[in-house]
């Protein structure tokens, strides 16, 4: 398609900074839509000089969405908050927040909508407020803008992750490493950089739209499992323990009044959760890609975790 403009909405976090590269690099103009453009700058580097432009907009104010939105040929969402704090509630960003960018979108007759979603979003009344919140941001989108496509990652890992980065630091810190309930939840861990290009493949192929990929890395692993992965990559020695669901989520009650919580009960929830994709559902196979394994990539970053710092010598995985 002859995509040359495009608002990515969520532009600098983990997902969207790579999101904007894979545009960039394909030499599209990417305006990145913040809440505070001076903390976008950079995102600059993306592109040449020009080419990624940071803008202004709050998904709660539909006029700034608005805004974002006009003159683009197509739209990325990409936002998403780990946590609830102040304004920023599940709903206003997430299902408000989709609402807003798919009325705007349809509006200014953008041709192209792509909407990062999760796995579990297909699960409306999950009992986990954070899916919930995701299930209804796909509703929002379906009937606001009918050809969105929408990509649904399990776990994403990258450099800048949450996920292996704590357990990382859990190895280098703690005696132990805890692992919830039995830890025989299945996780599907994905590139962040196959997710990224995913998006830009969408976006730029027409045949992809009116679409739902669920998007998960060459291998499934266990929740026990991509712990011992951690303690290989990192070279720790740590036993794993077992730890009742409910003393932790009792925990992270409280935990939840800190400013920037450690974990919440909804983290605590979708680790004991399977988060692997739909088989017979479109994936990354269908948009010609080969996801990354989690092997390949992990040493990549998490060396500076070892006892000897990441020049200490390799050991084999």
């Amino acid at each position: 398609m002859d995509i040359r403009q495009v608002t990515v909405f969520g532009g600098t976090g983990f997902l969207g900074r790579y999101i904007v590269r894979a545009l960039a690099s394909r030499g599209v103009r990417v305006r990145v839509a913040v809440r505070r453009p001076e903390l976008a700058d950079f995102t600059r580097i993306a592109g040449d000089v020009g080419q990624v432009v940071a803008v202004q907009a709050n998904l709660r104010f539909p006029s700034s969405v608005a805004a974002a939105v006009a003159g683009s040929d197509a739209v990325v969402n990409a936002v998403g908050i780990p946590y609830q704090r102040g304004r920023q509630r599940y709903t206003a960003v997430h299902a408000d927040g989709a609402r807003h960018i798919a009325e705007a979108s349809t509006k200014a007759g953008v041709r192209r909508l792509i909407h990062m979603s999760g796995l579990g979003a297909q699960q409306p009344r999950s009992g986990n407020a954070f899916v919930e919140s995701k299930a209804q941001a796909e509703h929002e989108m379906n009937r606001a803008f009918p050809s969105v496509t929408i990509l649904r990652p399990s776990v994403v890992f990258g450099p800048e992750d949450k996920f292996f980065n704590r357990l990382a630091t859990a190895a280098r810190l703690a005696p132990f490493m805890p692992v919830f309930g039995d830890g025989q939840a299945k996780f599907q861990p994905v590139y962040v950089g196959d997710v990224a290009e995913a998006a830009a493949r969408t976006l730029l192929d027409k045949a992809s739209a009116f679409g739902v990929y669920e998007l998960g890395g060459p291998r499934i692993y266990t929740y026990r499992e991509l712990v011992e992965l951690t303690l290989r990559i990192t070279h720790r020695q740590r036993r794993l323990m077992s730890v009742p669901v409910w003393p932790v989520k009792f925990a992270a009650f409280f935990a939840e009044f800190l400013p920037v919580p450690p974990i919440t009960r909804d983290q605590v929830d979708l680790m004991i959760r399977d988060n692997i994709a739909t088989a017979g559902r479109p994936s990354l196979a269908d948009l010609g890609i080969a996801p990354h394994t989690a092997e390949a990539i992990l040493p990549m970053y998490l060396d500076r975790y070892r006892a000897g710092g990441r020049y200490d010598l390799i050991a084999p995985i």
